[in-house]
Formats: C-alpha cells, sequence, structure tokens
C-alpha cells in the first residue's frame, strides 16, 4: 500500500465517516427539540470517537509493511484522544456515559479476545464480529445510533425535558436512525463479500449475495419507513395510507438503494467513491427524521 493510500485509510476516510456520522445525530437534535442545532462539544466528541475507532481498527488489518511510521502514528491517534477527552469534559458525565458505554466493543471488535472452545476442544480467541454473524450489520446499527441519536436526543432531554418531543416520537426518530445505519453497514458487508468469505465471516451479503440483500434493504427500508414516518398508519379504523409521505418515503429509499448501488460498483480502494459514502451515506436518515414532523 502506497503512504497515498495509508493517508486515505487511516486519516482521510475515517475522519468523513465520523462527520457522515453526525447526519443521525443532527436529525435526532431537530426531532427532540424541533429546530436544527449544531452543539460542537457533543458534535465533536461523536464525530471523533468514531474516527478513532475506524482509524484503529483499520490500523490493525493492516500490514506491518503498510503501516506508517510509528510517530506519525502516535501523532494521529494521540491527537483525536486529545479532542475526544476535551469534548468529553465539555459535554459532562451522563453524556460520556451514553457515548463511552459501546466504545469497549468498537475497539475490541477485530482482536481476537473471546475465548471459545474449538471442535478439537483447543481453546481459540475469536473476534466479537466473527460471533455475530448475520447479525452483525444489525447490532452495529444499534450502537451507533445509540451513540449518535439517542445521546444526542438526550444531551437535549436532561437540560430541558419540557422542551422535548414526547417520548414516543423520539424513539421513532431512534429506530429510523437504527435502519439507516443498518443501510449503510450492510453495503459496506456487500462490498466486503470477498474478503469476509475468505475470512470466515457469515454476513447478510455472505449468505444472500449482493442482488437479494439489495432487494431485502428496498423491501425492508419502504416497509419500516413507511410506517416510523407514518405514511402507513394502523388505527383501529382500519389502515391509513397518506399519499404524499408515502410517496417520500418511496423516493427516499429508491434514492438511497440506487446511490448505494452506483457505489458498490467500484472497489474498496477507490477512495472518491467511498469518501463520498463515508461523508454521505447518512445523509437520507436526515430527511427521514425531519418527516416526522410532518
Amino acid at each position: 500500500m502506497s503512504r497515498a493510500n495509508t493517508f486515505y485509510s487511516l486519516g482521510l476516510m475515517p475522519a468523513l465517516m465520523g462527520l457522515g456520522h453526525l447526519a443521525p445525530s443532527i436529525g435526532a437534535i431537530q426531532t427532540a427539540t424541533g429546530s436544527y442545532q449544531f452543539p460542537g462539544r457533543l458534535l465533536g466528541l461523536i464525530g471523533t470517537i468514531a474516527a478513532v475507532v475506524d482509524s484503529v481498527d483499520t490500523y490493525k488489518d493492516l500490514p506491518l509493511s503498510s503501516r506508517p511510521s510509528k510517530w506519525i502514528w502516535k501523532i494521529w491517534v494521540y491527537g483525536l484522544w486529545a479532542i475526544v477527552l476535551a469534548c468529553t469534559v465539555l459535554s459532562g458525565m451522563p453524556t460520556a456515559i451514553d457515548i463511552y458505554r459501546f466504545l469497549p466493543l468498537g475497539l475490541l471488535w477485530g482482536i481476537p479476545c473471546i475465548p471459545l472452545f474449538s471442535t478439537s476442544n483447543s481453546l481459540i480467541l475469536a473476534k466479537p464480529k466473527t460471533l455475530l454473524i448475520e447479525a452483525k450489520s444489525l447490532v452495529v446499527a444499534w450502537c451507533m445510533a445509540s451513540v449518535c441519536a439517542e445521546a444526542s436526543m438526550a444531551y437535549y432531554c436532561r437540560q430541558a425535558e419540557s422542551q422535548c418531543s414526547d417520548r414516543n416520537f423520539r424513539r421513532r426518530s431512534f429506530y429510523l436512525a437504527v435502519l439507516y445505519e443498518f443501510f449503510r453497514e450492510t453495503s459496506c458487508d456487500v462490498r466486503d463479500i470477498a474478503e469476509d468469505t475468505k475470512e470466515g465471516l457469515k454476513t447478510l451479503p455472505v449468505r444472500l449475495g449482493k442482488q437479494n440483500t439489495m432487494l431485502l434493504m428496498t423491501v425492508v427500508g419502504l416497509l419500516l419507513d413507511s410506517i416510523l414516518t407514518q405514511s402507513v398508519a394502523f388505527t383501529a379504523n382500519g389502515i391509513i395510507v397518506r399519499s404524499p409521505q408515502l410517496a417520500h418515503t418511496i423516493l427516499r429509499i429508491g434514492l438511497t438503494m440506487v446511490a448505494y448501488w452506483q457505489i458498490l460498483k467500484y472497489p474498496r480502494d477507490n477512495n472518491w467513491a467511498w469518501g463520498c459514502m463515508s461523508l454521505f451515506g447518512l445523509a437520507p436518515v436526515l430527511f427521514a427524521q425531519a418527516a416526522l414532523h410532518s
């Protein structure tokens, strides 16, 4: 791997991914408060934590010959942790707990650390991600939605509970964040089918294949998005279909899947394509969360 590619994979791509994960946070804040707000301390903590986890996970997978000099790596990763520490102090302990509770799983994600007995009764260490099989992307989606959306809403509601939207409203915003995080994580698993198969990971795309996985995401997305945004509402008097909102759901899911399909045509080392995915892959959730107010 060239120095340029190392810079992209360890520096630029994690930074873009950290910025991209602010979308569900901003949308969740708008859901809770009714307006778009950009608290630097909170968004800085969420974005930098996401960048640290991705950068460390990528670094562990690089061969020794492709890793940067140790002093360069230490400057980068210690700099990120310094930002995390500063934002933690400014955000307060309750918010830090909301976000840090998933950090150990993120840092240990690709490290063999879970003892298991093999078929020969010998003790082996397994990576956490290998044990989740088809549920891998869903678990990641739930954790990231909790860090981004749930923690952001809790941050504001702790300050002024009376000014926050009701819990059901906030819950639907969180589930939308889970849904779109699931889309993004599963699309990355589609990209990594060959690598995951070689490593022995039984992810959902490995089981179903690329086309079936994309079809499943489209169907699940249309169903859950329409229910969560109440484009289709189930009442005691029957099913209510709100045509304008349903059209927006179809357009939102359709364009998201088309964009993902186009990006999946490019290999992982295409930094332009996957840089756009890292930065804009979660942007549709902003429109889904905004649709809750309609």
